[in-house]
């Protein structure tokens, strides 16, 4: 009796084509753009209106001369500094707090990618294959804003690894694959 070797109700399981890290860096740009135009539209206008609605911060900042004095500060001056430092601060954190949601929404959505991603055919699973938990998805995010800037070590790694993975894959257990 004869047996046939390829049996046609067993399939191999295929593994996903990675992603390279070209692509992963073209992603990154894109999404980098598709936050930041608008984020720093937004910002201009709050600025504006700060300045528009205080002008003793106008002045304060076109006078160099506050630069170069040894008098005492006015608490209107005090006030002005104050604001601007504020202002910086909740720029920032409005920043942070957007681009979170928008990577780790996206990232963990049935999409499984942001759109930088998207367009670029890729998106990011477990290292399993599954989609990504919205906690996981965090987790990947403040991994990489946290550890991966820190002399680029976090990203050239994935020039190394054999899944291709950097340092805030590795943490959250994650890949990168093509579509």
């Amino acid at each position: 009796m004869e047996t046939n070797i390829s049996e046609p109700h067993i399939q191999e399981k295929k593994h996903p084509e990675l992603a390279g890290v070209g692509y992963r860096f073209l992603a990154h740009l894109l999404d980098g753009v598709i936050i930041g135009v608008p984020y720093a539209f937004i910002m201009f206008i709050l600025a504006a209106l700060f300045f528009v609605s205080s002008p003793e911060a106008a002045l304060l900042l076109e006078d160099d001369s506050y630069y170069y004095s040894t008098t005492v500060m006015t608490d209107e001056e005090w006030a002005v500094i104050m604001g601007l430092i504020f202002f910086y601060v909740v720029a920032i954190l409005i920043g942070i707090v957007v681009t979170w949601l928008y990577y780790a929404i996206m990232e963990s959505s049935k999409l499984q990618g942001t759109l930088g991603k998207m367009a670029l055919g890729i998106k990011v699973t477990k290292v399993t294959g599954e989609k990504v938990s919205f906690g996981r998805a965090t987790g990947r995010f403040f991994a990489k804003g946290f550890l991966s800037p820190i002399l680029y070590i976090g990203y050239i790694i994935a020039f190394f690894t054999e899944k291709k993975q950097a340092l805030h894959d590795f943490i959250a257990s994650t890949i990168v694959v093509k579509k």
